[in-house]
């Protein structure tokens, strides 16, 4: 498993010699070795409001929107078995965070509404098992603590890709590189308008993301990204 990561952890960091991270051009919130095993960290706005991510040196920030890819950092490598700490801020109110992650896990902190203007965290946790750099790789995160087995269809026969995604959990496969129209249900009904990933890319990671906010339920993709 350890090889398969480390092969996925390079073709990234090659991409952003591409100029693909461009899109993510955020400030380093952690320090990292290049030689040390690595955890990676992302943080995903799940609210209606602005969200700022403030590293615990307070050096640097990291601002998410509440429209569509702009709600996701890249990943940031940091070191695996420290513990990573950050405030988040959204409306003058600021809630800290603290995790630890393993060697070559994807941490995704997902912020999502509390009540009453607040916003508390809630940790979706994955580890690569497989890469294949001729298929594409796509997962379905289910932020919506409601939605009790979110799935994901798609493809000219409008198969299933992804089934039974529990509530702040995350399901992950292997897809060919093709172009792709998802759309994503919870309980059979239909959450949000369809996702139009336009042309996936091979040995690339996307990352579609289901939340509800006023009671409407709502999609968005990334492109994964360190």
């Amino acid at each position: 498993m350890r090889n398969i990561a480390r092969r996925l952890v390079g073709f990234l960091l090659a991409g952003i010699c591409t100029g693909s991270a461009l899109v993510h051009a955020e400030p380093q919130l952690y320090e990292t070795g290049p030689s040390e095993e690595s955890s990676y960290v992302r943080f995903v706005n799940a609210t209606e409001q602005d969200i700022a991510i403030i590293s615990s040196k307070g050096s640097a920030k990291v601002e998410l929107t509440a429209q569509a890819e702009g709600r996701a950092s890249r990943f940031f490598p940091v070191k695996s078995g420290s513990k990573l700490s950050a405030t988040i801020q959204s409306d003058k109110r600021k809630v800290s965070v603290d995790v630890v992650g393993k060697p070559w896990e994807y941490i995704t902190i997902a912020i999502v509404p509390s009540g009453l203007g607040r916003v508390k965290t809630m940790l979706v946790r994955e580890t690569p098992t497989d890469f294949n750099a001729m298929r594409s790789s796509l997962a379905l995160f289910n932020l919506d603590a409601k939605c009790r087995g979110a799935a994901m269809q798609g493809g000219a026969k409008n198969v299933t890709i992804l089934d039974k995604v529990q509530p702040f959990s995350v399901q992950r496969r292997l897809v060919n590189p093709i172009k792709l129209t998802a759309t994503i249900a919870c309980a059979g009904q239909a959450a949000g308008t369809a996702v139009d990933l336009s042309q996936l890319q091979a040995g690339e990671r996307y990352s579609v993301f289901l939340l509800t906010l006023k009671n409407t339920r709502q999609t968005f993709f990334v492109r994964d990204a360190n």
